[in-house]
């Protein structure tokens, strides 16, 4: 239900790699729950706040489960080869990761063998600045980097621990995406309440264009776009590249870009920038001497 999962719903259905893959989103129960409506309390008929958004990814072509269905959940997750982990927070995303390998654990997800899950630069600095003052527990409860960093634990504890050319020894891979503070609209472009923070947001998209991307969790304090980050992901399911697999990497947006690559742009009106392309992605995971290790024929069909 957030923008960076959208995106990376949306743009699954639009990449060549993975146009063809059935692509289902797990939304919480409230996405399809009515509320009174709060601008006439005399109105008897519910207002649906998230059917905008429900709409939106049946356009793209993705299907929609709630997970308080049980039955809805467990079918789909038998069927299910490749899942991306893109809650916004982490707190959420730890919840989301959870429910999902209970599922594994039971037994569940015989033909899961991808796992892609966006975690957060620092988690291996928590304990120092700045990202120790980021992961003070806060009174909602958690630290959040605290709960980023058991997330991918939890994922690393449960992956194949073989990876050989060819293919996986047993079970399924991890790929770990950390992402900075997250910026940009995403693919709905609607104002989010807070019409400062929107415009912040559209500004950034026309600007940060470029990622920068490091192994580990090297990269400084620093912004990624939504958009750009929901790219990298989907790039993880379909690259045939074996050094991606069982791996974590750190992406951030780097910019501004040149005027004249800004020029046209207006998110406001609906003209934004293209996100960052599969191939830029490759540019940025190419060894420095240039020897890419390659899967042939290792493009996944995410469900």
């Amino acid at each position: 239900m957030e923008r960076l999962a959208q995106s990376s719903a949306t743009l699954l259905r639009e990449n060549d790699k993975s146009i063809d893959a059935r692509v289902a989103c797990a939304m919480p129960a409230e996405a399809f729950e009515g509320v009174k409506n709060p601008r006439d309390v005399r109105a008897k008929e519910l207002v649906y706040p998230h059917a905008d958004k429900l709409a939106m990814l049946k356009d793209a072509g993705a299907a929609t489960v709630s997970t308080r269905d049980d039955d809805a959940m467990r079918a789909l997750l038998a069927e299910t080869t490749c899942v991306v982990f893109a809650e916004e927070t982490p707190k959420k995303l730890r919840e989301s990761v959870e429910r999902v390998m209970r599922a594994v654990d039971a037994g569940e997800c015989k033909k899961l063998r991808r796992v892609v899950v966006l975690s957060r630069v620092g988690v291996e600095r928590r304990d120092v600045d700045p990202w120790k003052y980021m992961n003070r527990k806060t009174l909602r409860g958690g630290a959040p980097l605290d709960d980023a960093w058991e997330v991918e634990e939890m994922i690393r504890a449960r992956a194949a621990k073989e990876v050989k050319p060819g293919g996986v020894a047993d079970g399924w891979t991890y790929t770990v995406v950390r992402t900075g503070e997250l910026r940009g609209n995403g693919p709905t472009n609607v104002v989010y309440g807070d019409y400062a923070l929107t415009l912040v947001d559209n500004a950034f998209d026309v600007r940060m264009q470029d990622i920068d991307v490091a192994r580990g969790d090297t990269m400084g304090n620093d912004y990624t776009k939504r958009l750009s980050a929901a790219a990298f992901a989907n790039r993880m399911l379909t690259t045939s590249r074996y050094d991606v697999l069982n791996a974590e990497f750190s992406v951030v947006s780097v910019g501004p870009v040149p005027r004249e690559r800004r020029k046209g742009y207006d998110v406001a009106k609906g003209k934004s920038p293209p996100p960052v392309s599969d191939r830029e992605i490759d540019e940025e995971l190419a060894p420095n001497d240039g020897d890419v290790e390659s899967a042939p024929d290792a493009v996944p069909q995410p469900v």
